[in-house]
């Protein structure tokens, strides 16, 4: 799976950089952004503000670097793909729950029918749409671990012409993996856009088993099916609605599950949802704040529209055929206690260093709270979650586990785990230690 991500990833990139940025442009640009701070560090006849000035430009150098970077990489894209290349990111934040969370798609046309104007009616979409998605999704999921989902695959969608617009169907196949985790599923699904708003049909099917999860528990992707709606109330107002049937155990048992919620877009870049869970599985009542400015100089002239106007004629737009898919981004999950004795009481571990190169060494001390009457044998292995952790940007373990042995009268014993180089990792993140009686 990680290979598939990476072969992939290393096509754009290689077709992409296929020719070199306009460094007169970037230039120019970049002193016409920072020449908003120098007013502070001069101090424009009054005492410098140093402090000011320099997180003005900070902050001035630090989008303009990405907002060049994503303006770079989509010319190139649609230099090497087409003009329907895009990178499509998300950003949402709720105040209750999840907090601040985020995506970023890739959408990689394969050079089939794009939409076209048709030949009686320039207004009729029509056309297909062949194309390759990869993403991400990065968020906190309910005990506050930080979760970064990816996601690639494909989309065909086709539209169907008709007296007053068009309608979209499509057919979507992706493949997940947890990066934290390592969690796997499948998510085949269809999806329709048209005047009414758009609906998606997604089936889930984990390929990977139980895995350590938070201290104490496992954890798995979990399957299901569910079918998501959005009704265009006005151009701006929506009425959001969704049922499924997931996992809930180990045992086989399922349950129904929804969602329904109002969002409204008062603006292209900007969408506020409100919404409640329902069922038994579902999340609480949530509030979200989602915001979309495209990235690397791909915005148009907006306006903001308030309460829109109803949509009484028209269908899809061309939009909806290379509308990355959605509704896919975090992988579900259940969990379990880890089944009886596999977790010892009474035992403390820690990292006996704070962080270690690539190709180094993260050594654990285990500490049983008395001396053991006999020889202890345990397993050892590093899994995702709170505390202290040698793992850094760039670093990653080795999900084997270790075997110490604590010899009778003794209380300590340490095992050592081997670091390997990942360059996917672009962020520190943390570690914990789960010790179980070896067999």
């Amino acid at each position: 799976m990680k290979n598939t991500h990476s072969l992939a990833l290393a096509a754009v990139l290689a077709a992409v950089s296929a020719s070199t940025a306009d460094a007169g442009t970037f230039a120019h640009w970049a002193f016409d952004r920072m020449g908003a701070c120098m007013g502070a560090l001069s101090g424009g006849g009054r005492s410098a503000d140093w402090d000011g000035g320099a997180r003005c430009v900070g902050d001035r150098l630090g989008g303009l670097l990405v907002g060049e970077a994503a303006r770079y990489l989509t010319e190139q894209g649609r230099a090497a793909f087409g003009e329907h290349f895009s990178l499509v990111h998300r950003m949402s934040w709720s105040p209750l729950g999840q907090g601040l969370a985020g995506e970023l798609d890739a959408v990689v046309p394969l050079g089939f029918a794009a939409a076209r104007p048709g030949a009686d009616d320039a207004e009729t979409l029509h056309g297909s749409a062949f194309f390759l998605q990869q993403g991400v999704t990065r968020w906190t999921d309910a005990h506050g671990f930080r979760r970064n989902d990816l996601r690639f695959g494909t989309a065909w969608r086709f539209a169907l012409p008709h007296f007053a617009g068009a309608d979209v169907l499509g057919a979507t196949a992706l493949v997940q993996e947890s990066v934290e985790r390592g969690h796997q599923r499948v998510v085949l699904g269809t999806d329709y856009a048209g005047r009414w708003g758009h609906a998606s049909l997604q089936h889930y099917l984990p390929t990977t088993r139980w895995r350590p999860g938070r201290p104490g528990h496992e954890e798995r992707a979990a399957g299901g099916t569910e079918l998501s709606l959005r009704f265009d109330l006005t151009t701006t107002l929506s009425l959001d609605a969704a049922m499924g049937r997931w996992e809930r155990d180990d045992a086989g048992r399922t349950a129904l599950d929804g969602r329904l919620g109002l969002g409204w877009s008062p603006h292209p870049y900007l969408r506020f949802d409100a919404g409640t869970g329902l069922g038994p599985g579902a999340d609480g009542g949530a509030f979200r704040l989602s915001i979309n400015v495209p990235l690397g100089g791909q915005r148009q002239r907006t306006r903001w529209e308030g309460l829109g106007t109803l949509r009484l004629a028209g269908g899809a737009a061309a939009g909806d055929l290379w509308r990355p898919v959605e509704n896919v981004g975090r992988i579900r999950t259940i969990e379990r206690v880890a089944p009886p004795g596999s977790t010892m009481d009474g035992v403390t571990v820690r990292f006996l260093q704070p962080s270690a190169p690539t190709g180094g060494t993260a050594e654990v001390e285990v500490v049983l709270s008395a001396p053991a009457a006999e020889d202890v044998r345990l397993t050892v292995r590093l899994a995702p979650g709170s505390g202290d952790s040698p793992a850094v940007a760039g670093v990653d373990y080795v999900d084997e586990p270790a075997l110490v042995t604590i010899p009778a009268g003794a209380t300590t014993g340490r095992a050592t785990f081997r670091l390997l180089a990942n360059p996917a990792l672009a962020a520190d993140r943390t570690l914990t230690v789960t010790v179980a009686r070896a067999a």
